[in-house]
């Protein structure tokens, strides 16, 4: 991860960022994480941090940087893969309950706010979420859907790494 703990929210900013830098180089490239077990100690820490349980912290995106590091790097390694787990089976109990019927899922659930009121934005960003978690979890096959588009889990292109020619 690069950078350092900030007041509280104390990793947000570096994990969202560490996320869409890996998500949109890395994971559409099909290559390996460099130093995945650190980029799982920073994740987690950042996963126990309170203000992510709070309504104004418990969102779409800030679920889904914790997820999509964690799912990625488990492609290389078991690092303290049970303290994962454990954080995606709440993460998914939780997500599954905010579901409206015939509406789908709001992106901040919890926020009271306009970002309370399902949509398709949180719709389309949690059932992403649902589907890292559950695949993290070995799942993923149960939901019937793999996510498509801007969410999709699989590699645009694969590259090999200079290191495996």
């Amino acid at each position: 991860m690069w950078g350092a703990p900030q007041p509280a929210p104390r990793w947000l900013q570096a994990v969202n960022g560490f996320y869409r830098l890996t998500r949109g180089s890395y994971a559409q490239l099909g290559l390996p994480l460099p130093y995945p077990e650190a980029a799982i100690d920073t994740v987690l820490e950042h996963a126990a941090d309170p203000y992510l349980a709070t309504p104004e912290g418990y969102t779409a995106c800030n679920v889904l940087d914790v997820i999509h590091p964690l799912w990625l790097a488990a492609r290389q390694t078991g690092h303290r893969r049970a303290e994962g787990e454990a954080w995606a089976r709440g993460q998914l109990r939780r997500a599954l309950r905010s579901w409206v019927h015939g509406a789908g899922f709001a992106f901040a659930p919890a926020s009271g706010g306009a970002d309370a009121v399902a949509g398709l934005q949180g719709t389309e960003m949690w059932l992403t979420i649902v589907w890292l978690l559950a695949d993290y979890l070995g799942l993923a096959d149960e939901l019937g859907y793999r996510p498509r588009g801007v969410h999709s889990p699989d590699p645009l292109v694969r590259l090999t790494p200079v290191s495996d020619r």
